[in-house]
């Protein structure tokens, strides 16, 4: 019979391995979603998710989902092809949907969830383009904020039509770049890391993101967006300090 720390290590795995299928099956939806991401409810502050590497719309969907039946106005975009472009010009894009967001709904900002390799996009965004001044909070899940070696496997299969992984090798000129240049004044930031990510391991805290909001959870790369308890950490501080007007409905 296997010992209690035994037990726990396996119901870990498989869990992990659990969240891994959900995660292919939302993969495979594409970016043509259904449902509505349309702006729900006057008063509240928009949401926008951003994927990451290989990803598309529908790897969103798990936390759109979540956020919607919490009442929140979601949006969430194509940024190019799987993410294989620059993240340099997945930022511009997404500063461009953040305006639109904020033109048309006649808002002032919007809070942003960056899943992996959209962390990087949306932290780009926030530092290096006019939209920053938009954004309220935002969330990095699992993002590789120091690089992740796995790129290295990136640049041998698709290096020569995909600038992303060269900018995501650990040392680039892009993330030293982008930790040592300071978020725009008033903005919060929460790191969210899954404790068994073989693809974007903890990097450790960044410049920018108070202690309070640095946390490490059981799980995997995929239990960032599928499992409950990412949602809640990053939920808790999305709805934090909001009126009570603007607070979702459960």
């Amino acid at each position: 019979m296997a010992r209690g720390g035994d037990r726990g290590l396996i119901e870990g795995a498989l869990e992990t391995v659990t969240h891994g299928l959900g995660y292919a099956r939302e993969l495979l939806r594409g970016n043509r979603v259904a449902g509505d991401f349309s702006w729900v409810r006057s008063g509240s502050r928009p949401i926008v998710l951003v994927h990451g590497f290989l990803g598309t719309r529908g790897t969103m969907m798990p936390l759109a989902r979540r956020f919607q039946s919490d009442g929140q106005a979601v949006f969430t975009y194509h940024h190019g092809t799987f993410q294989l472009g620059s993240l340099t010009a997945s930022a511009e894009t997404l500063a461009r949907h953040i305006t639109s967001i904020t033109d048309s709904l006649e808002v002032d900002q919007v809070d942003i969830v960056g899943f992996s390799m959209g962390g990087l996009v949306a932290l780009h965004a926030l530092k290096f383009t006019p939209a920053g001044r938009a954004i309220r909070r935002m969330v990095m899940l699992g993002a590789p904020l120091r690089g992740t070696w796995l790129s290295l496997a990136g640049v041998a299969t698709v290096g020569l039509v995909s600038p992303s992984v060269w900018q995501v090798l650990p040392q680039s000129r892009f993330l030293r770049d982008l930790l040592d240049t300071p978020a725009p004044a008033g903005v919060r930031l929460r790191q969210i890391h899954a404790a068994h990510d073989a693809f974007c391991p903890d990097p450790g805290r960044i410049p920018g993101v108070a202690p309070e909001d640095y946390f490490v959870l059981p799980g995997g790369h995929s239990s960032l967006v599928i499992a409950q308890p990412f949602y809640a950490k990053t939920r808790e501080f999305l709805i934090e300090g909001q009126t009570d007007d603007e607070r979702p409905r459960r």
